[in-house]
């Protein structure tokens, strides 16, 4: 039977891993295939040797036997790809949200291939642009590798969950902050120190902004919201806060209430209104994502019907992500198309909703020093808001701050802004920092 050419473009931890598994599995992919043999005939990167060697492949496959070419000698390569009618799909790895890479995606559909990216920042910036061309081309974008790395979630919220209704997602979608989180709990770690080992052990990039600011736990998120509740990336937006305000005092106090801290990914669905975030959250002993720990990632969807469902695994790594986007080129060459973006399971399309406006249970953290009226002056200025403290834990002690925990009834966060600015105005030099998060029980 035919053979199904790809050409990847891209050969750093994912490219170099889809790459492997693709040269490894030939036969047994041939099978899942439909009897089709999958080969690479085409690799392109900056550096062939260099990558060649790492991931252990042959060096023929490459655009080049260098050590090094040029940018201009990559576009070559690029447009020679696009050119060669024996090539049926495209793999991007190289990453980013560019106009280089919208166009090179826009490119490879024009030049009649398919394309599989596990790029979650275009897909949240340019998803329906894509997506809508591929439309007109009559090829698929498979994006599998895009979030949670080798857990098969794209694939599960498109067709598991047709004869249901998810009402909420709630998930640790970021290894980098995982990883530095989970070390600051155990280890009572600061925050820098546990961020140079995660950079040390490869859990982070040398520029790991994306990560630590939420903005790729945010990119997930976005495209999952429109898988599922069918509202398109570019018209979300919701809080997004990162991990970088997150101190060791504040795990002293979550583990003082028995609990921990990590980076969630959350979406709710109430009617026609979705309400979502990213943003450090207090996570319970007895929540399953407590012992959810290092760079593993995990998803909790609740359905209306069938309840709740767990999946866990590797968000992130060269064979991890290499998997998902293996099963994506496995999949089009056997059917001829994958469902994109657009296919949402959702049977109206939601609205977004201000999660500020969303009554959540809130710990607030409260930095002072030994001073009087500190919880007559928060609990007076809490109850003119209309908020009820539920509890008020033992102060947590550091050098000379103390850190104050209260637990409120749910309550939305524009209302504890408005308490915050009540406790500035009337007692301004009283308390040095105000941190409220969000509470999972």
């Amino acid at each position: 039977m035919k053979t199904f050419n790809v050409a990847i473009i891209g050969c750093g931890n994912v490219g170099g891993g889809t790459a492997k598994i693709i040269q490894e599995t030939a036969a047994e992919l041939k099978k899942r295939a439909g009897g089709k043999e999958i080969k690479i005939k085409k690799i392109i990167t900056l550096h062939p040797r260099r990558q060649a060697k790492r991931h252990g492949l042959p060096l023929e496959l490459f655009c080049s036997d260098k050590e090094e070419i040029t940018k201009e000698q990559s576009d070559a390569c690029i447009k020679n790809v696009l050119n060669d009618p024996d090539i049926d799909l495209v793999i991007e790895t190289v990453g980013g949200s560019t106009n280089h890479i919208h166009n090179l995606h826009k490119n490879i559909l024009k030049s009649g291939k398919h394309l599989v990216t596990a790029n979650k920042a275009i897909l949240a910036k340019h998803g329906n642009t894509i997506f809508d061309y591929a439309k007109e081309k009559n090829k698929s974008v498979g994006f599998e590798g895009a979030v949670c790395g080798a857990i098969p979630l794209i694939k599960v919220v498109q067709d598991s969950f047709t004869g249901d209704l998810i009402n909420s997602i709630t998930g640790i979608v970021n290894g980098t902050s995982n990883f530095v989180l989970s070390r600051m709990n155990a280890k009572g770690s600061t925050f820098e120190d546990a961020l140079k080992l995660a950079q040390k052990l490869g859990y982070a990039e040398l520029d790991p902004t994306m990560d630590i600011n939420g903005m790729d736990a945010a990119n997930k998120l976005k495209i999952l919201i429109q898988l599922i509740y069918g509202i398109p990336a570019t018209e979300q937006s919701f809080p997004v806060k990162g991990i970088t305000a997150i101190t060791k005092e504040d795990f002293m106090v979550a583990k003082s209430l028995n609990s921990t801290i990590k980076l969630i990914a959350f979406a709710i669905k109430e009617k026609n209104k979705v309400y979502s975030f990213v943003q450090p959250a207090v996570i319970s002993n007895q929540d399953f994502l407590y012992n959810v720990n290092g760079a593993t990632n995990a998803i909790k969807i609740n359905a209306n019907y069938s309840g709740e469902h767990l999946f866990v695994g590797q968000g992130a790594g060269s064979i991890e992500t290499g998997s998902a986007v293996v099963s994506d080129v496995v999949f089009i060459a056997k059917h001829g198309y994958i469902k994109d973006i657009k296919e949402s399971t959702a049977p109206i399309k939601h609205k977004q909703a201000d999660f500020n406006d969303y009554p959540a249970s809130y710990l607030l953290i409260i930095k002072t020093k030994d001073n009087p009226g500190v919880i007559g002056t928060v609990g007076t200025a809490i109850g003119d808001v209309g908020v009820n403290i539920e509890n008020i834990a033992q102060s947590i002690i550091s050098g000379e701050d103390w850190f104050l925990p209260v637990e409120v009834s749910k309550c939305s966060a524009k209302q504890l802004n408005k308490a915050v600015s009540l406790i500035k105005k009337r007692k301004p030099k009283l308390i040095e920092d105000f941190k409220y998060i969000p509470i999972f029980k």
